[in-house]
């Protein structure tokens, strides 16, 4: 058997427990009634009992003193020394004592009662959650059991009124709502939390039961929570002790109604978590921080494209660690997660936003990790800072890393940053899991608004959302939301559910930045309740209501990445009408509005630039089908005729010209214009003359002139309009400018945008291809023309020629030219020499040509001339004329004096229709002419008739080869 304990011994709370056979939540709760005395052993609050206090304790409940009591307890009761509060009991209570055994009895169930009262308080945390009433309605079973009693009521004080919220026994016709003043409630409350046991017939009952009323209130957070009220069987008066238990048993019930009230808050907040992790997307969509920071490098990884990702989290010890990571390997983690010294991490915590760096394993910042970095081989890292709001302190780092030099755009930066938001959002939630437990009933309904203003997309819309919904949180009369316009707060939403409200309007409403108790709160970022908002020195009245209104406020800014959005307030009829809990309720909520007004404002600007991109996309779509145009037009004037009509479809103008650079010149020389002042746009620019359009043509620069005469490089031409935007766009060759083109648009205000400034840009790139493909087109088109040796129109293009005159049945002649004794000029010279001399022949026979002939090459010492609109009569003397120049090629005066004695050419004409009706018929009488020419010795001309002689005997001839010109090496 064990030996007693001393009676100086002390026992900790659960050994005190077990002694007097109650749950340790009892001994606490009558430790801080002050019922039951003990000693704090240290700082942190630990309790010791003395075992005398405890016998001492059970003895007076109990009526007598406890088995094993020694002599020095019993002296000590006699001499008062050291007995509790419940040992020194009025003598005449302790006269009362009739029946020790049976009190006993009574005490012993009253402290099984009190232990059950404590146990119900441990489970109410569990059953609060799905019913918040159960432990209450259990408790006030347990009471109704153990005192034998007809009723027990729980009332609540709701407002200015008490609700039976737990009933034990019959209730005959019902119970309803009275006020907190009716009587019995009205005296427990004014009791300052003793037990009120009035005579029945000195008050009012409350119970509906023949039975003497007792009641004491039950102590709340800030006063008050409601009355406890029993009726008891018979109409005597309670007994010292029996006020004791009725104490000890309304304090069980207090902590019974303090725990469910904490479950409740529990419930609610871990709703309100889970309205986080909806706005925090799939990186919050878990509380478990190992998941979330799973997800987190995952999703970093992925959506910037890098090659490993990792999150740094600072621990309380203010230690670094690598929480997650993807693609690292164990040394460079354990590397990072214990380097000392300045980091590029510290640096980007010190700016409060990401920060990059190519080329990381040279950059000064990488300090002592530089080695560990060349190890792992990656490039270019991106670290953000994981910020707890405006705490200075970080909740760690995100960090993105790239194997290949990555720059990091300000759309990536900005999206790292939103993503490091997030992911502060979540490890935090998650981190205060366990805190947020307290919370709980009050998440759930923020969960649901949120999830609802997350579905809206316009101001409005999410303001009146918040106007209707916040109904469900906090109750009200008038609620407000505004926004945030430049240096004004604008209601976007507002409901009046009192006359003192309703007629409110907008106009009234409306106030300044840091005017008013709305603008002081958008201002200092600080939320506020007003317990009485006329007595506060910086509430504005609205004009046409009552100064002096007894009015209370809530106003909680609403604040997103450090903005404030704008400022929710709440308005009710009365003084102290909110809780501080209302006030913790709207500030969260106000964070869930600015979450949605901020998505609302990020919606619109995605429409403006989605409006913005489709418009750009439609220019161009238009501009690449246009370019299909352009660039299968060769025509140079069919190109620039379809560019100034396509081009004024698309981009909006008074007036549209093009101008080409003459090469020569250096003059530029309008090809096409549009427009109101075409004419004006068509005039030929004088020598010397400059404008803007010569000036982009020098610079080779585009402009945009917003109004041409705030520019003094525009020429002014006179008219009616005095304002007008310029766009004046060069077009490109390979060498600089070979163009400009010119957009105006008449009238002050009317100014191109950038984005058509940048259209007229492309499409100008557009046209500048085309006619750098026109171009090339003629020039090959001329090369494959030309003979390359003498320059002339070749022998395909010969064909072509005549066969297209006799097409047109376009009268005309032919002077067909065959050199005589030329190849002795080759054989004595050499080719080089004869090559040179076939040039300066051709250059001769051009000289003496009429404008509207041409000159071919014919064969390899042969040449022909076509001449349009010239019959047999007068083609004679031109041939002859021909002929005399080629011989003077080598006559007197020239370089082949002396080398090559003489030249003669003979030349054979024919005419169309008259000496042939087909090309092969006035080629075949030109060739005979020409023969017959160069058989009677050469050096002269002779005619188709002259021919005619030969026609049985000759047939056309192909011409002679034309040789290769000689190597350049050679």
């Amino acid at each position: 058997m064990l030996r007693p304990r001393p009676i100086d011994a002390t026992l900790s709370v659960t050994r005190a427990a077990q002694v007097l056979g109650v749950h340790p939540n009892t001994i606490r709760s009558w430790s801080d009634a002050g019922r039951l005395r003990y000693y704090r052993i240290n700082p942190r609050g630990d309790r010791r009992y003395r075992m005398g206090d405890l016998q001492r304790f059970l003895s007076t409940l109990g009526g007598g003193e406890p088995a094993g009591a020694d002599e020095r307890f019993r002296d000590g009761r006699r001499r008062g020394q050291g007995a509790t509060q419940a040992d020194r009991l009025p003598i005449e209570a302790v006269d009362t004592l009739e029946e020790p055994a049976a009190l006993a009895t009574e005490a012993h169930a009253i402290l099984a009662l009190v232990g059950m009262l404590g146990d119900l308080t441990a489970s109410a945390i569990r059953e609060s959650v799905v019913d918040p009433v159960a432990p209450l309605a259990s408790a006030v079973r347990a009471i109704r059991d153990a005192t034998s009693a007809l009723q027990v009521t729980a009332w609540e004080i709701r407002g200015d009124r008490l609700a039976p919220t737990a009933v034990s026994g019959p209730t005959g016709r019902g119970l309803a709502e009275l006020p907190v003043g009716f009587g019995i409630l009205g005296r427990a409350l004014a009791a300052a939390y003793d037990v009120v046991d009035p005579d029945p017939a000195d008050t009012l009952s409350v119970s509906n039961q023949s039975g003497r009323e007792i009641a004491c209130a039950i102590p709340g957070d800030d006063g008050p929570w409601g009355v406890l009220v029993c009726v008891r069987r018979g109409l005597e008066p309670l007994t010292a002790i029996e006020r004791e238990h009725y104490r000890a048993i309304t304090a069980g019930v207090a902590n019974i109604v303090s725990a469910s009230r904490a479950a409740a808050d529990v419930a609610h907040q871990i709703h309100r978590a889970e309205a986080l992790r909806r706005v925090a997307g799939d990186i919050g969509s878990r509380l478990d921080l190992d998941e979330i920071l799973a997800g987190l490098v995952d999703h970093a990884a992925v959506l910037f494209g890098g090659d490993r990702a990792a999150v740094f989290l600072y621990e309380t010890d203010g230690g670094r660690r690598i929480a997650a990571s993807r693609g690292l390997s164990k040394s460079w983690i354990e590397a990072a997660s214990t380097v000392e010294g300045p980091t590029l991490g510290q640096a980007a915590i010190a700016a409060r936003r990401p920060i990059f760096s190519v080329g990381y394993p040279n950059d000064p910042r990488v300090g002592a990790l530089r080695a560990a970095v060349v190890q792992e081989g990656f490039d270019t890292a991106c670290l953000a800072p994981l910020l707890d709001g405006d705490e200075p302190d970080a909740l760690g780092i995100l960090g993105v890393y790239h194997n290949k030099p990555h720059p990091w755009s300000d759309d990536e930066l900005e999206t790292m940053a939103a993503l490091a938001t997030q992911a502060s959002v979540a490890i935090k939630g998650a981190r205060n899991y366990a805190q947020l437990a307290t919370w709980t009933a009050q998440l759930q309904s923020i969960q649901q608004l949120g999830t609802r203003l997350n579905r809206l997309t316009s101001v409005r819309e999410i303001g009146t959302a918040i106007a209707t919904e916040l109904r469900e949180l906090i109750d009200y009369h008038n609620v407000r939301v505004y926004r945030t316009r430049g240096d004004d707060l604008v209601p976007v939403a507002m409901q009046g559910r009192v006359g003192e409200y309703i007629d409110e309007t907008p106009e009234q409403l409306q106030v300044k930045w840091g005017s008013g108790i709305t603008g002081w709160v958008a201002a200092n970022r600080t939320a506020q309740r007003l317990d009485d908002a006329a007595a506060d020195p910086r509430a504005n009245t609205i004009p046409g209501t009552e100064d002096d209104l007894d009015e209370s406020m809530l106003l909680a800014p609403m604040l997103f990445e450090d903005e404030v959005l704008g400022v929710l307030v709440l308005s009710k009829l009365g003084l102290r009408q909110f809780r501080q809990d209302d006030l913790r309720l709207l500030e969260i909520y106000a964070s869930f509005a600015a979450q949605a007004m901020a998505n609302a404002d990020a919606t619109e600007r995605l429409r403006e630039q989605s409006a913005a991109l489709e418009q750009k996309v439609r220019s161009q779509r238009e501009l690449l089908r246009i370019s299909e145009s352009i660039l299968t037009t060769l025509d140079v004037p069919s190109l620039l005729d379809a560019v100034t009509e396509r081009l004024g479809e698309l981009v909006k103008s008074d007036n549209i010209a093009i101008e080409l650079l003459d090469t020569e010149t250096g003059i530029l020389v309008p090809m096409v214009a549009k427009g109101e002042d075409e004419q004006f746009y068509m005039s030929a620019w004088l020598p010397g003359e400059t404008g803007l359009a010569t000036w982009v043509i020098d610079h080779n620069l585009p402009q945009l002139v917003p109004d041409q005469y705030d520019d003094p490089r525009v020429l002014h031409k006179e008219r009616e309009k005095a304002h007008g935007s310029l766009l004046c766009v060069p077009l490109r060759g390979r060498a600089g400018a070979i163009g400009v083109l010119t957009m105006e648009r008449c009238g002050e205000g009317d100014v191109f945008s950038d984005e058509e400034f940048e259209l007229v840009q492309l499409f100008a790139a557009q046209v500048s291809i085309g006619l750098q493909n026109a171009q090339a087109h003629t020039a090959i088109e001329r090369r494959a023309q030309t003979d390359i040796l003498t320059g002339l129109l070749n022998h395909g293009t010969f064909g072509d020629q005549m066969a297209a005159l006799i097409e047109a049945k376009e009268t005309f002649s032919l002077v067909m030219i065959d050199l005589d004794r030329f190849k002795g000029v080759n054989d004595g010279l050499g080719h080089q020499a004869g090559d040179r001399l076939l040039r300066q022949v051709a250059e001769a026979i051009v000289a003496a040509s009429r404008d509207t002939d041409a000159v071919f090459r014919y064969g390899g010492d042969e040449f022909a001339v076509l001449l349009p609109r010239t019959d047999s009569e007068h083609v004679g003397p031109i041939a002859e004329r021909v002929r005399a120049a080629v011989a003077s090629v080598v006559g007197p005066g020239s370089t082949w004096r002396g080398r090559a004695r003489s030249l003669e050419a003979s030349a054979g004409t024919s005419s169309f229709p008259i000496d042939g009706a087909t090309a092969e018929e006035v080629l075949l009488a030109a060739d005979r002419a020409c023969f017959v020419a160069k058989r009677d010795g050469g050096g002269r001309v002779a005619t188709a008739a002259e021919g005619l002689a030969l026609a049985g005997e000759l047939t056309l001839q192909t011409p002679t080869p034309i040789d290769p010109l000689p190597s350049t090496a050679a």
